[in-house]
This record gives C-alpha cells, structure tokens and sequence, in this order.
C-alpha cells in the first residue's frame, strides 16, 4: 500500500535540510519561442539530473520561487558571473542553475549556466526531441556532467595543495636521516680514534701484522669521519631546502 501524500509531504518535510556546501538552487528556466509547457519539461527534466549528482542538495522549486517572490528582481537582474557568484553566496548555496529553454528552428534545446559560489562557471547546451520519450532526461544528465565536472576539478586544483607540505616534509626527513647517520658515522670514528690512541686497540695482539693492522684501522676511520661529514652537509642543505621550501609554498 502507498503512503499517503500527506504523509510523504510531512516526511520531506522532516528531512534535513542542506547545508552550505551541498545546496544548489535551479532557477525557474527562462523560455524563448518555446511554449511554457515545453519549458517547464525540460526544466523538470534538468532538476531531475541536478537532484542525481551525488554531491548536491537541490532547493525544491517551491522554495526557489518564494525566495525570488520575497527578493523581488534582485536575484534576476545579472549579467555576468562575478555577480551571478556573489548571488550564489548571498543565498548560502554552494552553486547556481540558469537556464534558457529554446524553441528556435524547430527544435528544442536548453542553455545551461552553473555559477559557483566560489567564482568558476561553466556552460553546456543540449537539445531534447519532443518525439524521443526520455530524451531529455539524458541529455540533461549529459549536459549537467559537462558543467559540473569541470567546478570539481576547478575545486581541486585551487584548493591548497601546499596545506599539506609534502615536500618540506619529505626533504626535513631526508635531512634529518642523513644528520642521525652523520652523527652515527662521526662516533664510530671517534671510538675507533679512541681504541686506537690507547695502546693500539685491538691491533696491539696483531704482532708481526701491527703496522698493517694499524694502517687499516686509521683507514677505516678516516673513511668513517669523511662519511660523517658529507652526510652533515647533506643534511643541513636538505634541512635548509626544506625550509625554503616551506616559505614558497606559505599563502
């Protein structure tokens, strides 16, 4: 058994409401040589693929209509998209749906404007046949796909990818791996220095081989102490890029 509709309105109206982020108005569509019934299809059909995309929350019609009949011609009147987007802000929605429903040369097609509130806008025209059942439908949901990916990518690209700081990041670690590592190569020159200065170390039971067994060692250690240096250095310019790093990529 189906709900009653007084039941289902009262359920709606129950629902969440949208928040900032998510919600989208669709104007009621302008016409041109196209009938009202016509227009209000395709615009029908546009709110349809709107309310589908997964990232929107579509204001009913109902709303959308009271609100211009309460603000007057104010969210009309608009003839470019710096304005059309401090509408959208104005509003409290994340982006704003025009459209132009068309009748010229016999056909049917309708203009698309999506504004976000965030200042990209983008644009998509579809036709929609009469005599193809569902047509519009899916071209809408072409059309819609057109303009609103882009506002994602848009989105995406502009938000702060420095926030994170991977590369400061990357480069403080490698500098500060290196520095622990120069640091371990410079102690174990200095025990090998030590052990050496005191009575020959562990070349003092090396009889005949004591030279070679001390020529060895003090190679050993030389290698270690030329190995910590470069591995400080490393690690102090790759601490210092780091930081550079990090003060290019500050806001």
């Amino acid at each position: 058994m189906s709900l009653p509709a007084s039941l289902v309105l009262l359920l709606l109206r129950m629902s969440a409401p949208c928040d900032a982020n998510t919600r989208v108005v669709l104007m009621p569509f302008e016409r041109l040589a196209l009938p009202s019934t016509d227009a209000r299809e395709l615009e029908d059909a546009t709110r349809r693929a709107v309310a589908a995309l997964p990232d929107a929350c579509l204001e009913s019609r109902e709303d959308t209509v009271a609100r211009l009949r309460g603000s007057g011609a104010a969210l009309t009147a608009c003839g470019d998209a710096e304005c059309r987007s401090a509408q959208a802000t104005a509003l409290g929605v994340r982006r704003l749906v025009r459209g132009v429903a068309l009748g010229v040369g016999g056909k049917r097609s309708v203009a698309l404007t999506l504004t976000d509130a965030r200042g990209p806008e983008t644009r998509a025209q579809f036709e929609a046949p009469a005599t193809t059942p569902g047509e519009a439908d899916a071209r809408a949901r072409q059309a819609l796909q057109q303009v609103w990916s882009p506002l994602v990518t848009t989105q995406a690209t502009r938000e702060p990818q420095g926030s994170s700081r991977v590369l400061p990041k990357v480069l403080w670690g490698a500098g500060g791996a290196a520095l622990i590592a120069g640091v371990g190569f410079g102690l174990a020159a200095r025990s090998t220095e030590s052990k050496l200065s005191k009575n020959g170390g562990d070349c003092a039971t090396a009889g005949e081989a004591f030279a070679d067994c001390m020529t060895s060692r003090l190679e050993a250690g030389r290698r270690q102490a030329r190995t910590s240096n470069v591995l400080l250095g490393v690690g102090a310019l790759l601490g210092v890029g780091g930081t550079v790093s990090f003060i290019w990529e500050l806001p």
